[in-house]
């Protein structure tokens, strides 16, 4: 292996639960993520900042308990999390031996929650989808970050925690493998001689 591709969230950062925040607010458990999600597909593309998207959470969660708790609950919910000391030191080993890039399904705030978690320099590169124009699963955001990168599929794999990003993966002949937690992530990487 020459490339390992890694998901930032839920592998190398860690970002609490959104229900405390729920709570505090009024909001039924699961809104935060649901209401984000169906609107973060132009910020993920690029076609949106993260700014824009997380005025337009506000302004549909104000629908449901007024603007001024929406915006302190998307103010609660915009957090940089905490990385992932067992992931970081798999990463740094894992640098010894190949070229270690994020390859992460994000918005325009990527690149400052890296600098607020001191990981601007943890990388060999870093891969978002809103600068790529694509993201995981599909097939296009694998190949054009193997394009961008100079690998090939055979040479790379990729950790995710989420078991349909992994698959995406190995659609397009990258060794995707499903890392739901730290002990997953370090058994993939000791397989395939990345890290001792």
């Amino acid at each position: 292996m020459t490339l390992l591709l890694l998901d930032f969230d839920g592998v190398v950062r860690r970002i609490g639960p959104d229900a405390p925040i729920e709570d505090a607010h009024g909001l039924p458990r699961g809104t935060l993520a649901t209401v984000a999600f169906s609107l973060s597909g132009p910020a993920l593309v690029g076609r949106m900042s993260d700014e824009e998207w997380r005025a337009a959470v506000r302004a549909h969660l104000a629908g449901l308990i007024g603007p001024t708790a929406a915006a302190d609950a998307v103010t609660a919910w915009t957090r940089t999390g905490e990385v992932v000391p067992e992931a970081l030191a798999l990463v740094r080993a894992a640098r010894t031996r190949a070229t270690v890039a994020l390859l992460s399904n994000a918005t325009t705030k990527l690149d400052a929650d890296l600098a607020a978690l001191g990981l601007t320099d943890e990388f060999d590169a870093v891969v978002a989808s809103f600068r790529l124009g694509a993201v995981k699963p599909d097939p296009e955001c694998f190949t054009r970050t193997l394009d961008l990168l100079g690998h090939k599929a055979r040479d790379t794999v990729f950790c995710d925690d989420n078991a349909d990003n992994a698959a995406g993966a190995r659609a397009v002949g990258i060794g995707g493998v499903h890392t739901p937690d730290t002990a997953t992530l370090a058994a993939a990487l000791r397989e395939r001689g990345l890290v001792d």
